[in-house]
């Protein structure tokens, strides 16, 4: 239904004219061409107390042009942001489409997205093309006029009303204002980036310079955005430069996003995205575990264990995906490389059994994922996570420096490792060993976590410290997905036995995980020791 792809560009205010053939001059400019004047008429879209907007995310229903339809701008946390197209027709009427909905569950949270902005705009463009006509980037200059449609406290879904001779006031308690000003974008197609800044040269040189809000709709909604975005708190100003506070909080801050930006992947099933939901959600857990020196527990506690229930309801969707993918690709291996041709005869379309069966299992666990994330458990505790963001959990010793107080929480994590493989070394064979193991990696994976936010402070033993913690951790990864697949393959053969399927591959791929299992129990001794080494956690 939609197309998403990634956006570079650049907007610039000032007065006066400008003839984009100027930039013709640039070095890897051949000619500018001129296109059709557009008359382009857009509603934007958010809640009533703008949560997308002030997560740097626009949403907007745009009518005129080459590019009509809907248009949704996420951040990815780079200079550069994802757009998404869906043509006008895809949602109800002008309902929000679904995929949208979707991709901003995350930010609106259960609230109605409903019209806060309408943007009429004269567009001019110019397209920068090379010796072989390629279009390097397009030049827009916008004239543009915007009303707000600020929607009364219980306002719904509806079309946005209009200003009249009342002065301004819109339906249902709304207020409107209106606004109008000139701006050129420049917008990159096959350009490279260093185009944006010679362009910026020769538009400073005609008295344009870099718009304070590149963003059409901040500036029409300027007012608004101050009051809806908070100020710095009194704990936020009490955070030291260097201090581990600040190396706490900035390790929060961008699992946040990653936590955000992960969410509507995983609730369209992409590729990857519910890993690494699951991945940040850990994260950030760990964050609040193996700092509580100096956090307020009070009110990071809670938090850490509803973070423990969304890795939890992630859990058995990541476990089938993963064996989506290992079964079906260890069978065709399996037949490919057997000599014996009885062997790949009694084997064949066994891949595609096990592809059928996982990814009927997985569909059942994603869509039970999915129902969580559309819960208001779910949604209030990314609330409590915003909350820790703009209220930081700090105590007094937060403010000493980061790299003496990480070292002691490495020196704690590689203590707690140590123990649960002496733990593991202990254990009996089978299921009790592999409990052990399972928590070995727990282990190995929040001092990893940890090594992660020391990074900034630590220097090579940081590093070091977060690559032998992550090559431990793949290694009892490894071992973990044998025993998981080992014991799937029991149940799969018995659902298949019942189908009067011929069961002997699921016995040939049961022999393969305990091999993968022997194969990574004889690596971890190795792994281990580097792990654990004395001195990997001193840092300072």
């Amino acid at each position: 239904m939609s197309a998403a792809r990634s956006e570079r560009e650049a907007t610039f205010e000032g007065t006066g004219l400008f003839d984009p053939q100027e930039l013709r001059l640039l070095a890897v400019v051949d000619r500018v061409r001129e296109e059709p004047p557009e008359e382009l008429d857009a509603i934007y879209y958010d809640t009533p107390d703008l949560r997308l907007l002030t997560r740097g995310i626009t949403l907007r229903r745009r009518s005129g042009g080459h590019d009509a339809g809907w248009h949704l701008k996420l951040p990815t946390g780079g200079p550069a942001r994802v757009e998404v197209h869906a043509p006008l027709k895809a949602g109800k009427g002008r309902a929000v489409p679904g995929e949208l909905l979707n991709r901003t569950a995350a930010y609106a949270r259960g609230r109605a997205l409903v019209p806060v902005a309408h943007l009429r705009t004269h567009r001019r463009r110019h397209l920068l093309l090379d010796k072989r006509e390629r279009c390097l980037a397009e030049v827009a200059q916008d004239t543009v006029a915007a009303q707000t449609l600020t929607p009364a406290p219980d306002r719904g879904r509806g079309e946005p009303t209009a200003g009249g001779k009342d002065g301004g006031k819109g339906g249902k308690g709304g207020v409107t204002r209106i606004t109008q000003w000139s701006e050129i974008e420049v917008e990159l197609a096959d350009g490279a980036p260093g185009l944006l800044d010679a362009a910026a040269e020769r538009l400073g040189a005609a008295g344009w310079h870099p718009a304070a809000t590149p963003r059409k709709l901040d500036r029409a909604l300027a007012d608004e955005l101050a009051a809806a975005r908070p100020g710095p708190g009194r704990a936020a100003r009490r955070i030291r430069a260097g201090s581990v506070g600040e190396a706490v909080m900035n390790r929060l801050g961008s699992q946040v996003d990653a936590l955000l930006r992960s969410d509507a992947g995983t609730r369209t099933d992409a590729p990857d995205a519910l890993h690494q939901m699951r991945s940040a959600a850990r994260r950030l857990r760990s964050v609040l575990r193996a700092h509580r020196r100096v956090l307020d527990r009070s009110r990071t506690d809670r938090v850490a264990r509803e973070l423990h229930w969304l890795t939890g309801v992630l859990a058995d969707a990541r476990d089938h995906e993963v064996l989506a993918r290992r079964l079906p690709a260890q069978a065709a291996r399996l037949r490919r490389l057997d000599p014996d041709p009885a062997v790949r005869a009694a084997i064949r379309g066994l891949a595609g059994r096990l592809r059928e069966q996982e990814g009927a299992r997985h569909a059942a666990a994603w869509g039970r994922a999915v129902a969580a994330l559309g819960s208001p458990r779910y949604f209030a505790l990314l609330d409590d996570l915003d909350g820790l963001l703009a209220d930081p959990p700090l105590r007094r010793r937060a403010r000493r420096p980061a790299g003496k107080q990480l070292r002691k929480a490495a020196e704690a994590d590689r203590r707690r490792l140590t123990r649960r493989l002496a733990a593991a070394e202990r254990a009996g064979d089978g299921r009790e060993r592999e409990v052990a193991l399972h928590q070995v990696r727990k282990a190995a994976r929040r001092a990893r976590h940890t090594a992660e936010v020391a990074l900034p402070y630590g220097g090579k033993r940081a590093r070091r410290l977060r690559k032998r913690t992550k090559e431990l951790q793949q290694v009892l990864g490894d071992h973990q997905d044998a025993a998981v697949a080992r014991g799937a393959l029991v149940s799969l053969a018995g659902e298949a036995h019942g189908t009067g399927t011929d069961t002997f591959g699921y016995g040939l791929l049961h022999a393969v995980q305990a091999a993968d299992m022997a194969e990574a129990a004889r690596k971890l001794p190795r792994r281990a020791g580097r792990a654990v080494a004395a001195g990997l956690s001193r840092f300072a």
